[in-house]
């Protein structure tokens, strides 16, 4: 009996269009930005009418916040827990596999990230997002700096920083390129596990150098 009682409660009516209007938004704000996207072409593809959005968020910026939340708080949590960790070298080493398998859950973040790195940033999408960045990237610097990989200069530090966010990101990026080159999805668990590996032989090699 206590087995059952540890299985998850399932989902309510409510929670599972809640569960729907976030998977709708998150692919309509990656594929358009968040000026350019709509309540009422999100609240089509979760099946619901416009008004039905209310229900659940405050608007579209609850929405985009929500999108946000759903995706970036495991990944602060787990940068905080590599943070923690007495590892060092060997947390910072495995960071880049972790974070593809978080991202692997909503790989359409990866399109978000880099509209906020080079859309208008006075925007309200990229002002939000940028807010979860900021923290990501100074999370991402203090490991490297924990793993005792910054005996040279901040701009070092910088480049391995952003080398190891573009690794993880511009993987979700390159189906297209993928496709031209190789058969098969990156969201593949072959393909994903040969990109991992692939990861752990170019941090070795970074650390190395």
């Amino acid at each position: 009996m206590r087995a059952l009682e540890s299985e998850p409660k399932p989902l309510s009516k409510g929670e599972r269009t809640a569960q729907r209007l976030l998977d709708a938004a998150e692919r309509q704000f990656a594929q358009r930005g968040y000026e350019a996207s709509s309540l009422r072409d999100i609240a089509s593809q979760a099946g619901i009418r416009e008004p039905g959005v209310y229900n659940h968020f405050k608007g579209k910026q609850g929405l985009y916040e929500a999108v946000l939340e759903r995706a970036l708080a495991p990944m602060v949590e787990t940068l905080d827990d590599h943070l923690s960790s007495a590892e060092g070298i060997r947390a910072y080493a495995s960071l880049p596999a972790v974070m593809t398998d978080l991202l692997l859950e909503h790989p359409q973040m990866a399109a978000l990230f880099q509209q906020a790195l080079q859309g208008d940033p006075e925007s309200v999408g990229n002002q939000m997002i940028k807010r979860w960045l900021d923290r990501l990237f100074e999370q991402g610097a203090a490991i490297v700096r924990a793993a005792g990989v910054d005996e040279v200069d901040p701009a070092d530090l910088a480049l391995q920083t952003i080398a190891m966010f573009n690794l993880t990101t511009g993987y979700f990026l390159s189906q297209r390129a993928f496709e031209l080159m190789a058969e098969g999805q990156v969201t593949d668990p072959e393909v994903v596990t040969r990109q991992k590996k692939l990861l752990g032989r170019i941090q070795r090699a970074l650390l190395l150098g």
